[in-house]
């Protein structure tokens, strides 16, 4: 794939890991020509900080809406975190549907009706919680990360997906894993351990931290 392939960019929220390539000189998607989805609240505080990007690659999707691409449809769900009109995304290609929720400090009623079911569940789980409490980090930075508005805890992953799995669940994949304050084999075997408690065997993965991965 060549970034000229892209049909469309899909942006969760404005933080810095997450949009570093949408604030160069020349914005990724402006190189490319590839148009930019994003919620309002992305928006404005894109318009704030650049005006690099062409005005017919903004596109505005809002919780709730769905855009089509050949086959490929992608519907944007609201997500808790502090940051401006968050998103998360359900990816579906013929018939099959994978769920995106990262950076996010609980599961809500709606993140739960969006992914329930969906055949591949890429879910966070950031980080332990007696690891982070034990950091070293600063104050404020902790408890932005426990918080309600934060990130998801290996206890809240697992216990999320006791509810999210369901018969046609293909697989799982852990995402967004804090390399401070966590360790691949800490968030999927309590996850594993969950399911299994619940009654549930489906295959879980860890996604790579800060390396390309590809899964089948």
């Amino acid at each position: 794939m060549e970034p000229r392939d892209l049909a469309g960019l899909f942006i969760t929220h404005e933080h810095t890991d997450h949009v570093k390539a949408m604030c160069l000189v020349t914005p990724f998607a402006q190189k490319f020509n590839v148009p930019v989805y994003a919620s309002r609240g992305f928006w404005r505080w894109y318009s704030a900080y650049s005006s690099r990007l062409d005005k017919d690659l903004v596109k505005v999707i809002a919780s709730g809406e769905e855009v089509d691409f050949s086959g490929v449809r992608v519907k944007a769900f609201a997500k808790p975190h502090d940051a401006l009109e968050p998103l998360g995304f359900v990816v579906e290609i013929s018939g099959e549907r994978a769920g995106f929720a990262m950076d996010l400090g609980h599961v809500t009623a709606e993140v739960k009706r969006n992914l329930r079911g969906l055949e591949h569940l890429i879910i966070e789980s950031n980080h332990d919680v007696e690891m982070e409490k034990n950091s070293g980090r600063p104050r404020h930075l902790i408890e932005r990360v426990l918080g309600k508005l934060g990130h998801l805890s290996n206890e809240q992953a697992a216990e999320a997906l006791c509810e999210l799995v369901t018969a046609g669940t293909r697989q799982v994949i852990l995402a967004h894993l804090s390399t401070e304050c966590n360790t691949p084999e800490k968030a999927r075997s309590l996850a594993v351990e969950r399911l299994a408690e619940a009654g549930w065997e489906v295959p879980v993965r860890v996604a790579p931290y800060g390396e390309v991965a590809v899964y089948s």
